[in-house]
């Protein structure tokens, strides 16, 4: 099976994770649970990014604070290990990272999409060949 698809999706892991890294060092990420839950109260996160390792309740927590005080959940992608995320932000595993800058979070996010993209093409590639 030739490799050249996954190494291109793992090339664009790494560049995902290097600009949320980028992005953490401008000061425009907040991490953990509760920075992000009090970013999402005040409107401050962009794009939300949680680890693919998110536990339930932890999601059901994010989940139940939109439902109660009726804010809305910023675009979010479900991307990396927490402790890929804690590595590029410089933190201990993270399963939570909120993106406070509208341009870093633009950035990301078309390339989140993108990636998505790839991920998809090459779990279909891999389905087909069994």
């Amino acid at each position: 099976m030739p490799t050249g698809n996954k190494d291109q999706v793992m090339d664009d892991k790494q560049r995902i994770l290097g600009l949320l890294g980028l992005s953490s060092r401008a000061g425009k990420v907040l991490s953990g649970f509760a920075s992000v839950e009090a970013g999402i109260r005040k409107g401050e996160i962009k794009l939300l990014i949680l680890s693919e390792d998110i536990s339930a309740n932890t999601l059901g927590k994010l989940l139940d604070i939109a439902a109660k005080t009726g804010t809305d959940l910023p675009d979010a992608y479900s991307f990396a290990s927490s402790y890929e995320l804690g590595c590029a932000i410089g933190k201990p595993a993270r399963a939570l990272a909120g993106i406070t800058d509208e341009g870093f979070a633009s950035g990301l996010e078309a390339m989140l999409q993108s990636y998505d993209k790839e991920n998809e093409t090459d779990q279909h590639t891999e389905d087909t060949d069994q």
